[in-house]
């Protein structure tokens, strides 16, 4: 007995049976799910580190190969590789299909905390991430305007960006472009030689003249009250006039040795 004769003769059954196989499908098309992005976990960490100032050849030296060597021993890693940029460090840690990365990151921040010591003081605590599809930003927008650049990114970070974080859904906003204010001392070459003055101690000095210190609390009756110290710079000309070096007897501000101008 073959189909076509079973049909014939049997055509109520199957048509019975043909219509449950179309509502079961049409069932199952409409609750089938559809995931633009779905949940792809890959088993990869990355380590960001931050160095202001240092060039791509110090970061690899002093920061990206101490954490290249330290992910060699972690159990599990197949691969690690690196990239190293003038202030910046980033080190991808590779490991096999099915890893428990919840596991593995517990191994990394180990790792992490033996090699921290032994990075540059002024070098920034490194960052540990997962690599996740999902985190990646899905809305961009794009802001021109016909005003300063400087003024533009302080009214984003400063009116913007907080009103976007507030929207359901948003989990983070990341701002790029535009010019942010910066005080640039441009030193005299010639002048600082000459008075023999370190490089490291204008540095010192500049950033001892910024500080915004704690000094304890005062007691008020039933408040206590919260006393600072401020003593960071108000404008350029108390930078200028920051002191940092005498020599016989005469103190050499900054301003006679360094051009300083906001930019």
């Amino acid at each position: 007995m073959n189909l076509a004769s079973f049909s014939v003769r049997r055509p109520v059954l199957v048509m019975m049976m043909v219509l449950i196989v179309i509502v079961l499908g049409a069932i199952s098309l409409s609750r089938l799910p559809i995931d633009l992005m779905p949940d792809i976990s890959y088993p990869m960490l990355s380590i960001s580190t931050t160095y202001e100032n240092a060039g791509p050849k110090e970061m690899e030296e002093l920061v990206t190969r101490p954490i290249e060597d330290a992910m060699s021993a972690v159990p599990g890693v197949e691969e690690v590789d690196s990239v190293s940029v003038e202030g910046s460090s980033n080190v991808r840690v590779m490991f096999s299909w099915g890893t428990n990365l919840d596991a593995a990151a517990s191994d990394v921040r180990d790792r992490l905390d033996r090699v921290i010591p032994n990075l540059p003081l002024n070098a920034d605590r490194p960052t540990l991430r997962k690599f996740d599809v999902s985190s990646f930003p899905i809305l961009i927008l794009g802001v021109a305007s016909n005003l300063d650049p400087i003024e533009v990114r302080k009214i984003i970070d400063d009116q913007i960006t907080y009103r976007i974080e507030r929207v359901p859904g948003v989990a983070a906003v990341d701002i790029r472009g535009g010019l942010q204010r910066e005080v640039h001392v441009d030193l005299y070459t010639d002048k600082v030689k000459a008075l023999g003055i370190p490089l490291d101690q204008i540095i010192s000095r500049i950033s001892s003249g910024n500080l915004n210190l704690p000094a304890g609390t005062i007691e008020r009756g039933n408040l206590d009250v919260t006393v600072r110290a401020p003593s960071e710079f108000s404008d350029l000309d108390q930078l200028r006039g920051t002191v940092v070096a005498i020599r016989e007897g005469a103190q050499i501000r900054l301003g006679e040795i360094a051009d300083v101008k906001d930019s």
